[in-house]
């Protein structure tokens, strides 16, 4: 926003932090947010399964932006198994990574580990310390914090896991309502996007002027994790999404006939990538 991208396609934007995945669903459901990004495709995909009138549009990130960080006696995967391993929740996204990751690596996370459910990433960083977990998932910036500390960075799931992790989602309504402003809205993002992904000190630079917080050392080195799972426009990856559909249905929380079809809409995406390639703004 603080780059005006938004403002140059004729919008204003106010943004709302809402916490966790099922809060910015209630919120874009009721009507107080119009878009909103969500970390996680299957809250969305599992709330349209049942009835509720949203969309996948955009991809923010086409891959999972976890660092696994271990406790400082464990220094391998292979010194993971038999151990505790923290997660935000049970069938939150940091659960599905971390399932999805350890058996990508010959570890079955239902015999060889047990993984508990420990909260945010202030709570899995204190069990971390305390040794009540082996290892656990963190954002970039949580995750140099952690190894600055001495704990060491086992695995970047973005490098393994290309399971789309953050989202953009909207109701309908809004595009069936507010077709042009929806495209546009994407445009700008796509653009904003653009910018963060190729020009590191200036998108840093933008974000202490809009109030980002932290040391500059942490901040670039958080980055340098960050930005290479970035979707350079905002693309849908189909198939990380049809993965993580297709274990919703077989551990039976999403309907067998359900069709991934039915939760994405890529319409305004097409359009907006095609008008900022015909200005020369997109390769």
């Amino acid at each position: 926003m603080k780059r005006g991208f938004f403002k140059a396609r004729g919008l204003e934007i106010q943004p709302i932090f809402v916490r966790g995945g099922p809060v910015a669903l209630a919120a874009l459901s009721s009507g107080e947010v119009d878009f909103a990004e969500i970390g996680g495709a299957q809250a969305v995909m599992r709330s349209r399964a049942r009835g509720l009138d949203v969309s996948i549009i955009a991809s923010i990130s086409n891959a999972t932006n976890y660092q696994l960080v271990g406790s400082k006696s464990v220094r391998s995967l292979e010194d993971l198994k038999g151990k505790i391993l923290g997660v935000t929740g049970a069938g939150a996204f940091s659960d599905f990574a971390m399932r999805t990751f350890l058996r990508r690596k010959g570890i079955d996370p239902d015999k060889d580990v047990a993984l508990r459910a420990i909260g945010g990433s202030a709570l899995r960083a204190a069990a971390l310390e305390k040794s009540l977990v082996a290892a656990a998932p963190f954002a970039p910036e949580d995750t140099v914090r952690l190894t600055r500390l001495g704990f060491p960075m086992l695995a970047n799931f973005s490098d393994s896991l290309n399971i789309p992790q953050s989202i953009v989602v909207t109701r309908s309504d809004v595009l069936n309502k507010l077709p042009d402003a929806s495209k546009r809205f994407l445009k700008a993002l796509i653009l904003g996007i653009q910018f963060v992904k190729n020009n590191k000190a200036d998108a840093i630079k933008t974000g202490y002027e809009s109030g980002l917080q932290g040391e500059p050392e942490i901040v670039n080195q958080a980055y340098e994790l960050y930005a290479p799972a970035l979707s350079g426009d905002l693309s849908l990856n189909f198939a990380g999404f049809q993965f993580m559909l297709d274990e919703d249905k077989r551990n039976g929380l999403v309907d067998s006939k359900f069709v991934l079809e039915s939760a994405i809409n890529d319409k305004s995406l097409k359009l907006a990538q095609q008008e900022l390639r015909a200005e020369g703004r997109l390769k």
